[in-house]
């Protein structure tokens, strides 16, 4: 408990709270509902906060990663991942063939599983493998580079092939769908955020906590303005401009929240606890989510108006968190469990 970050713990909350919050938008048909009130205009405002979850736990795996190198135990990290997604998908294969009737072939199924879609939420389980396997390289770099001019240099060329790019391309200057700078490098986000997480890792730039946060609901403010004045169907959510994890004003509003929180401490040990137990299993409640996600939400466009979205949005977020910390904290056991076998047999590890 010395030594660890309990504001690191808070991040990793902090993205899973934000993620229920956009599930939630996602299950009442946000995005199709008319964008006409002050409410709404504040709902669209809160969006680049709630899209901002997936990228911050990019940056957070940067953070953690940042100047490791590769070597058996790193690469085994990836099984404990591995095993709950695999128990998850199990699980998600009960709940769909039994209670929502999916027919599927048995082939059909194995290549939803091969293909991280059988545990709805699992796509992001493919792009770690693929960011974990990939970060020792980034590391390697990273650690060659000796001082914080050169850092800067590899973080400001990142964000130039990535970010601005898609930024400056969905604005659709000459025309809808046309392009102005080379996006070959767009993809490759994932990796920019990795490294935004070794910088503040290596760094531990100091913020003020509330004018983080203030700031970042400004640039939502600014991108919401900016998404409903460029709106090509009358009254509708315009889900162009603003929306790619590779946007650049979205990053900013990403690294604004993750500096708000991950240097926050407390010194009440049962808090810190608390979050210990909360964000070790934050993954398998990630994964479990979609089946509370499809029981709790109406999964209808606008069953909910906007103006009731705060109070509605708040009890069923909850609900949907509780439900996941339950099921996927005794998912999380049961992987400690295997994994400590797993590694007896593998790195012939004594039994605590």
């Amino acid at each position: 408990m010395k030594n660890r970050e309990f504001g690191v713990d808070l991040v990793r909350i902090m993205a899973f709270c934000l993620m229920l919050w956009l599930h939630f938008y996602l299950r009442n048909g946000f995005y199709f509902q008319k964008i006409e009130t002050v409410s709404g205009f504040m709902a669209v405002s809160m969006l680049p906060l709630f899209l901002s979850c997936v990228p911050m736990y990019m940056m957070l795996t940067g953070y953690l990663k940042c100047g490791k190198r590769w070597d058996k135990s790193y690469y085994m990290s990836l099984i404990p991942i591995l095993l709950s997604w695999f128990l998850i998908s199990v699980i998600h294969y009960i709940y769909r063939s039994n209670v929502l009737h999916e027919e599927k072939t048995a082939r059909e199924w194995i290549g939803e599983l091969l293909g991280f879609k059988m545990a709805t939420y699992s796509w992001y389980i493919g792009m770690y493998i693929g960011l974990i396997l990939i970060s020792p390289i980034i590391n390697l770099v990273w650690m060659t580079i000796k001082n914080k001019k050169g850092h800067i240099a590899v973080v400001i060329s990142l964000v130039l092939v990535t970010f601005v790019p898609s930024t400056i391309n969905s604005m659709g200057v000459l025309s809808e769908g046309s392009t102005i700078l080379p996006s070959y490098f767009t993809a490759l986000y994932p990796i920019t955020y990795y490294v935004i997480g070794c910088y503040i890792k290596t760094y531990k730039p100091k913020l003020n906590s509330i004018a983080c946060v203030i700031t970042a609901l400004f640039v939502g403010v600014v991108m919401a303005f900016v998404n409903i004045s460029t709106r090509t169907q009358a009254d509708n959510f315009y889900t162009g401009y603003g929306l790619e994890y590779s946007n650049i004003m979205l990053a900013a509003v990403t690294v604004l929240l993750f500096l708000a929180v991950y240097r926050l401490n407390v010194k009440n040990e049962l808090v810190k606890k608390l979050a210990k137990i909360i964000s070790s299993c934050v993954l398998e409640m990630y994964l479990i989510s979609y089946i509370f996600d499809n029981k709790i939400y109406v999964w209808k466009y606008g069953e909910y108006p906007m103006s009731s979205y705060i109070v509605v949005g708040l009890a069923l977020t909850a609900a949907v968190f509780g439900l996941s910390f339950i099921s996927g904290g005794l998912i999380n056991l049961a992987v400690k469990k295997i994994y400590a076998l797993i590694k007896r047999i593998v790195l012939r590890e004594k039994w605590n």
